[in-house]
């Protein structure tokens, strides 16, 4: 059958920019399409949830999350995410359209790989690892399927994150879609915990290199449960059980990798890459041993799909070697049966000392080139977090900006006892710390101390106290006023305090103040500035009027007022009003000098109503009523006289509208 005729997708485009030409693949997760991308006139790969997992919005949004921290991570070696989008119920992800085939599909070609080209294949897989393993992100989900060659030889490793967001939403390994498709990589701790670290991802990287050398897993079974129980019970055995001749050092890289116990593994993909690679440089030009009893898979020697002479682009090997990017020519494979046994033990002693002594050379150019990458990906390639406490967030940034980093301010603000309001608390990461250039630094700006010291207000009149208090960074929320009847005290005046003067007040807890029954302030927002003046003068307060432009509030109405209503202030309080002057004004085209359907013209398109006076017929605009700014649908009146001629008595100024 047909899978792209018959599939609804092909020849639909999502999110009005991806438009799908065909199928190429189908998974228990998802289905991967070849796409256009219409905007950008490239060729990618869209990757389409199924309709089960769309449906779930705990996994989509899990899932959007993951996208967003795998397209962060750029290596050669891994498929690069693009874009991450929704349309009409199909979650998908745009990512490099890598041609070429999978691991598997060359394994099954192949039946199991000669050593040498089982390590070449390995070490490009362990460098995309590494880099993920650097940046914090983990793939859970390493086996063939996720590794792509392409044609002209490179290595892929695709579907970060994808596993999480499935293992997150469904919350369990016994689900339909996630134990079948990755049990016989499973480490024995996300069997028995369900959790996933970077040691994980060796343990199947270990795995993986055992099938390549043997062409088969270590552990199989009628079902995923039997298999996930060998993994956490049963040893992998050393592939020198089916390879009688493999050299103790590939037998010791699968075993170490492959440990059941995540303390004795490789701490990250870098580390096991270092070691593979030390052991492929000690291996002879021709070193594979021959083939012990295994069970005939795949097709073995197809022709032009060998894989061979790795060249290190980037990085070198040891720790640090996981940005390492490798390369791997598509040769011709070797005879079917033949996979390189050919090293002959008696060789020509001279020739034998020749290929030590030039593996001599290559170890010591490894270890520079591992001391060299590992000291660039550590040390070299970062940048110092600096010491801003202290300062401005202008200076902060400054500071930040020349080591190579960005600042952000965070939302948050934050007590600091040292820290003076305004100015840098703290940082993260913290001062010293390194980072890749262009990280950002997130700043967060101090609110000053918690706890500070309770001044004297008695005898203040409550509008100064208030004001006093603010300034100590306590907001109109955190103080509590509460009248009270005392004789001889003007009304309005502080009582007293609590905490008391002199004691320590919890700027979170906030402070009570006593206050002498004063005036009460009456709600004045939305009336008319006549009536709320009328209203005050009553009660014998202060006014003090503000106008502001507003779309929203109607002309001479009370915008807001301070204090608040329901707020005491002593006798002859002052209570401000801001009272709306209507929505802000248009500005004016100036029109003088126009004929008169010009000048209407201009005026009307502005927002404005037009009068025209005309003086004995005249047609050219001498004056105009407005000259600055006026409120939309404002009349404005033109005068014209003939010849543009200004006669007296024109020109009076603006008039008031």
């Amino acid at each position: 059958m047909d899978m792209t005729t018959s599939d609804p997708l092909v020849g639909a485009t999502l999110d009005r920019r991806y438009f799908v030409e065909s199928r190429i693949a189908g998974g228990g997760m998802a289905t991967v399409y070849v796409a256009h991308d219409l905007r950008l006139d490239r060729r990618l790969a869209l990757k389409v949830m199924h309709a089960s997992l769309a449906q779930d919005p705990t996994f989509v949004q899990r899932f959007i999350n993951e996208a967003h921290s795998v397209a962060k991570l750029s290596h050669p070696n891994v498929v690069q995410v693009f874009d991450q989008g929704e349309d009409r119920g199909h979650v998908f992800l745009a990512m490099e359209y890598v041609p070429g085939l999978t691991l598997r599909e060359h394994l099954r070609s192949r039946g199991r790989l000669p050593t040498r080209e089982a390590l070449q294949v390995m070490a490009p897989v362990l460098a995309a690892l590494g880099a993920a393993h650097q940046a914090g992100m983990i793939h859970r989900d390493v086996k063939p399927e996720n590794v792509l060659i392409t044609e002209d030889g490179r290595v892929k490793v695709a579907d970060f994150g994808l596993a999480r967001a499935v293992e997150q939403s469904q919350q369990g390994l016994t689900r339909t879609g996630t134990l079948m498709g990755t049990a016989a990589y499973l480490a024995p701790e996300q069997i028995e915990q369900g959790v996933a670290d970077a040691r994980t991802d060796v343990y199947s990287a270990g795995i993986m290199l055992y099938e390549l050398l043997t062409g088969t897993q270590p552990h199989t079974g009628e079902t995923p449960i039997a298999i996930a129980y060998q993994h956490v019970n049963e040893d992998v055995p050393r592939p020198s059980q089916y390879l009688p001749r493999l050299s103790q050092d590939v037998d010791d890289l699968v075993t170490k990798g492959t440990e059941r116990d995540p303390r004795y593994r490789p701490s990250n993909a870098g580390q096991y890459l270092a070691k593979l690679l030390e052991v492929l440089g000690r291996m002879p030009e021709r070193s594979e041993p021959a083939a012990g009893p295994m069970p005939p898979v795949g097709r073995p020697g197809a022709p032009g799909s060998s894989i061979t002479a790795p060249e290190l682009i980037a990085g070198g090997a040891g720790p640090g070697t996981e940005n390492a990017t490798m390369v791997v020519d598509m040769g011709a494979a070797p005879p079917p049966g033949d996979y390189g046994d050919g090293y002959d033990e008696e060789a020509d002693d001279g020739l034998r000392r020749r290929r030590n002594l030039l593996l001599g050379i290559g170890g010591a150019i490894v270890a520079i080139v591992v001391f060299v990458a590992g000291w660039w990906l550590f040390f070299g390639r970062f940048e110092q977090v600096p010491d801003v406490t202290g300062s401005t967030l202008n200076s902060a940034r400054e500071q930040v900006r020349t080591e190579g980093l960005v600042l952000v301010e965070a939302e948050e603000r934050v007590y600091s006892d040292g820290i003076e309001a305004g100015r840098v608390a703290r940082t993260e990461p913290a001062a010293e710390e390194r980072m890749l250039p262009g990280e950002e630094v997130t700043a967060y700006v101090s609110l000053g101390p918690r706890v500070v010291e309770m001044p004297d207000l008695e005898g203040e009149d409550i509008v100064d106290a208030l004001a006093e208090l603010e300034d100590l960074g306590f907001g109109e929320d955190a103080v509590e006023q509460v009248d009270q009847d005392a004789e001889g005290v003007t009304p309005g005046e502080v009582i007293s305090t609590e905490p008391a003067p002199g004691e320590e007040a919890d700027r979170e807890e906030g402070v009570t103040v006593t206050i002498s029954r004063g005036i009460e302030v009456p709600p004045l927002v939305g009336q008319e500035q006549e009536e709320a003046e009328r209203t005050l003068r009553q009660l014998d307060l202060n006014i003090e009027v503000v106008e502001q432009d507003s779309e929203e509030v109607e002309k001479g109405l009370v915008i807001s007022q301070s204090p608040d209503s329901g707020r005491t202030v002593g006798a002859a309080g002052t209570i401000t009003i801001t009272v709306s002057t209507g929505p802000p004004g248009i500005e004016v085209p100036d029109v003088v000098g126009m004929n008169v359907n010009e000048a209407r013209r201009a005026l009307e398109e502005a927002g404005f109503k037009v009068k025209v006076e005309r003086i004995a017929g005249g047609r050219t605009v001498v004056h105009q009523s407005h000259e600055d700014q006026a409120p939309e649908d404002t009349e404005i009146t033109i005068t014209a006289t003939p010849g543009g001629i200004e006669l007296p008595g024109i020109g009076g100024g603006e008039d008031d509208d």
